[in-house]
Parts: structure tokens; C-alpha cells; sequence
């Protein structure tokens, strides 16, 4: 894409202004971060709620954007710099509105997939069911805010890449707070979207707690683009209860369907027979109507279970048959950081689901640790959950409860509200010296490296802002994983 293509799309008023060398460009890729620019890249100056890309709009030149778009001056420019300035009303909104036009040209399927746990391993599972039809494209890691999802769509335009190159989208799409997936869903309006949970995630957000968060998650259904598809965990009350707006068949909604997944044999996608194989995954019986088939997912742990039937429905849909369906679902591998195995030399096991935590989604974890066959000791290392506002004692301590119900063998609570995990577990019985507190991620790292031994099989996981990753580097500086 020109960059007079995109002025145009993103309503640059100084366009007759570029020079036609300028305009003739293509940028090489898109970024709002002016850390990571890359030659020849585009920069957004985005005023988010911390920092204002504009103040960031000089060390973006100088680590070689081709140019930038921004909607106030910004001092200290040459007049070379000055010159591959764009200049828009507000450059959030400009970046919004090119990646909706990109998509509203190129007028393919896309599919939308959100809920409060496995968002990206939901996409990344559809992505690969799809892969048989065409050139997928799904969008990065944690593309799905505002921020990311234009940014997402805008590496369809990037290293030489055109949009008709793909024939599908699949868009993850989060939210922390009301209106979030509304203004996603303008951006990019699904086709099909997917509801995979509802959980205590962001509620401190929400003056209505988990049914605020509900409502916020069934915009993405409110979204969906007339005769659409709703695909929805028929296991989870508030998002089996999203299909009375697809229901109602009123309005945009007219010719929308709906499609149930889950283990219950009268879903319509459902997981039966199911074999658990702790950490080396599930099997189960796919039921579809069109037929059955045995999937063998490669993913530890049950809760898996519910991205690959969110990934069948989106793939039958479209025409995948079961055979097929089980033959990529039995590909799959986990994301970085959401349930890796890390087998080590040394005899222990550490399970890596460190990219963020809530209490629901450590309760699964915890659950799928006690089912470790063999296991020398059964460790979990947790961090604070954040965003749990008023309910966060009480969240900690419920979550602490399950980990001495599951035979947990050590618990280590990282950082703040963790205490109270801890505090929960020895009220259920955990006793005192199998729970331990440590301060921050740094040292949780240099107490698994000194505690950690053979035969021990280790889960750490935690909210985002813990940066509970750094205790699992720490662990692979100082072993050897196995080849």
C-alpha cells in the first residue's frame, strides 16, 4: 500500500503537500512503538493513557520511518523530517479507520473469536483448521485491542504482502472494560464469531461484576455482520444466553444463526469420550451432523478442549470436513508461554503458562497438575491476579482452596494479593511449610532454581504485569532443557 493510499483512507489533510516521491512509497510495514521501528516503517503517533507517541515522533525518524502520521506539530523536526509528516484529526481514530477500509474492500471472511481464557489458542486452533481452504491470516500474539487489531490487519499490507494474498481473517478481539469489542466489531465486522468463556477477568472494571463482563464479551455477537454466525460454549451459561441476540431475528440480525459447542452430546460440535493424558494432552470424540471422528490434541490439559471445538464449528462452517478437522487439530502446539512442556535434563518438568492468569484459568491449570501421573513433588508457582478489584481477596483465597483440595505439593504466591492465595490454601488444610511467599518475579526465579529437583513437575503461571516469565528464564539459564 502507497502511502498516498493510505493518506487517502486515513484522511490526511496535508496530502498535496508530500512530494510525489513520498506518496509513491510504500512503507515496509506499521508501528506505534517507536522501540521497535524498523527502517522503512510507518509510525502512528498514538496518545494512548500513558504515553504520547508524539513525544517519541524524533527517535522514530532517527531509527529510519520512512514517515510518520501524527495530529499536532511536534518541536525539534528538520525540515527534511517535516516534509514525511502526515498530519490527521486524531491518528488512533485514522488508524482505525484504514484498517476498516482495507477490510471493507478486500470483503473476505473474517472470523472473530473472543472470551475470557484462550483467545489467542482459540484463533491459533482455527487458524490451523483452516489452513486446507486457502491463505489464512491470523492476527499476532496479543493483537486485539484498539491498538492491535488495526495493527493487526495493517501486517496484511506489510513486507510485500497485499491483501488479496489471503482468503481468510482470523481476528482475536479482548477487551478490559464496556465498548472495547463494539468499536473492534466496527472496525473489523465478523462473519463468525466465536464466544469461548466468561470469567472474573478485568471486573474491577465493572460496577456489575461478572454480568458487566458478560455483556461486554457479547458485543462481539451484537457486532456480527447480517446473516452471520454466533459460536458459542453452550457449557458456560452467560454464553450459551448470548444466542437471544442472534435469536430475536430482528433487525441486523435477520438470517443470523447459531451454532453450540461444547461437551454435552446435544451440542451441536461436542466432545465426547473424553481421555485425558495429563500433560500429553486429550483425546475425544468429535460429534458433529456431519459425522464423527477421534481427535487426538496435542494441548495439556481439558480446558483445551474448548478452543478446538470453537476452531471445529468455525471449520465446518466453511466447509473443513471432521476428517480433516482431526487431522489438523492433531498438529496443534501450544503459544509461547500459554501451557508450553519444558522437559529438563535434569529430571523436572516445568509447565510454562505464564502470559497471564486468572482465578478460573489457574483453577484448570492446578487441576490438570494433580492429574500428573508419577509426579516427584506437584508445584505451583502463582502470581497475583490483577484487575480483580473488590473481589480479589476472595478470589485469591477460593483459588488458594483448590490447590489444597487438587494435593498440590508446594504453592508459591508471588507478589501482593498472592498472600492471600496462600492464606486460602492453608485455611483448607494446605499445611503452613508447603506454602511459601515470595516477593516479586525475580526472586521466584532464584527460588525455583535453588528449590527445583528431579522428578518435580513445576506450573507457573500469573497475571501479566507479574512477569512471572523471568522465574522460568531463570530455570533455563541454569538447565539444559532435554533434546
Amino acid at each position: 500500500m502507497r502511502i498516498e493510499e493510505l493518506a487517502a483512507l486515513a484522511g490526511v489533510t496535508n496530502l498535496a503537500e508530500l512530494s510525489a516521491e513520498l506518496r509513491a512509497t510504500e512503507p515496509v510495514a506499521y508501528s506505534i512503538d517507536s522501540r521497535t521501528v524498523q527502517p522503512g516503517e510507518l509510525f502512528f503517533a498514538i496518545k494512548g493513557e500513558v504515553f504520547d507517541g508524539h513525544d517519541f515522533v524524533l527517535k522514530a525518524f532517527e531509527k529510519g520511518a520512512v514517515a510518520v502520521v501524527l495530529h499536532r506539530p511536534v518541536d525539534g523536526l528538520t525540515h527534511e523530517q517535516s516534509a514525511r509528516c502526515l498530519y490527521v484529526e486524531e491518528t488512533l481514530a485514522a488508524m482505525q479507520q484504514v484498517a476498516h477500509d482495507l477490510l471493507a474492500t478486500w470483503g473476505r471472511p473474517i472470523v472473530g473469536i473472543t472470551g475470557s481464557m484462550g483467545k489467542t489458542t482459540g484463533k491459533d486452533l482455527t487458524a490451523l483448521v483452516l489452513s486446507g481452504l486457502g491463505r489464512i491470516y491470523a492476527s499476532v500474539g496479543n493483537l486485539n485491542n484498539g491498538y492491535g487489531l488495526p495493527l493487526a490487519v495493517l501486517k496484511m499490507v506489510s513486507h510485500g504482502e497485499r491483501m488479496e494474498n489471503f482468503d481468510y481473517a482470523v481476528l482475536e478481539m479482548g477487551m478490559s472494560t464496556k465498548g472495547e469489542i463494539a468499536r473492534l466489531c466496527e472496525i473489523a465486522p465478523p462473519h463468525v464469531a466465536a464466544v469461548l468463556n466468561v470469567a472474573p477477568v478485568h471486573i474491577e472494571n465493572f460496577a456489575d461484576g461478572i454480568d458487566g463482563v458478560r455483556n461486554a464479551k457479547a458485543e462481539i455477537v451484537h457486532g456480527l455482520r447480517p446473516g452471520g454466525l454466533a459460536i458459542l460454549n453452550v457449557d458456560d451459561p452467560r454464553v450459551a444466553g448470548m444466542a437471544e441476540i442472534v435469536l430475536a431475528g430482528r433487525g441486523e440480525h435477520a438470517g443470523s444463526q447459531v451454532v453450540y459447542f461444547g461437551r454435552n452430546e446435544a451440542a451441536h460440535v461436542a466432545a465426547l469420550d473424553v481421555v485425558n493424558h495429563g500433560l500429553f494432552g486429550t483425546e475425544f470424540t468429535l460429534a458433529t451432523l456431519k459425522g464423527e471422528a477421534r481427535v487426538t490434541l496435542p494441548l495439556a490439559g481439558e480446558h483445551y478442549i474448548y478452543n478446538a471445538l470453537a476452531a471445529a464449528a468455525v471449520g465446518l462452517h466453511f466447509g473443513v470436513t471432521p476428517a480433516t478437522i482431526v487431522e489438523k487439530l492433531g498438529q496443534a502446539k501450544p503459544a509461547k508461554h500459554r501451557g508450553e512442556i519444558l522437559r529438563f535434563k535434569d529430571g523436572f518438568t516445568v509447565v510454562d503458562d505464564t502470559y497471564n492468569s486468572n482465578p478460573q484459568a489457574l483453577n484448570e491449570v492446578v487441576r490438570l497438575l494433580s492429574q500428573v501421573p508419577d509426579a516427584g513433588r506437584r508445584i505451583v508457582l502463582a502470581g497475583e491476579m490483577l484487575e480483580l478489584g473488590e473481589h480479589s481477596v476472595q478470589l485469591h483465597a477460593e483459588s488458594g482452596a483448590v490447590a489444597a483440595s487438587c494435593g498440590i505439593d508446594l504453592l508459591g504466591g508471588v507478589r501482593g494479593a498472592a498472600a492471600d492465595l496462600l492464606r486460602g490454601a492453608r485455611e483448607a488444610g494446605m499445611a503452613e511449610s508447603a506454602t511459601v511467599f515470595i516477593e516479586d518475579s525475580d526472586a521466584a526465579g532464584r527460588w525455583l532454581v535453588e528449590n527445583i529437583r528431579p522428578g518435580d513437575v513445576v506450573v507457573v503461571k500469573g497475571s501479566r504485569g507479574v512477569r512471572m516469565e523471568k522465574a522460568v528464564e531463570a530455570v533455563l539459564e541454569r538447565f539444559e532443557l532435554q533434546d
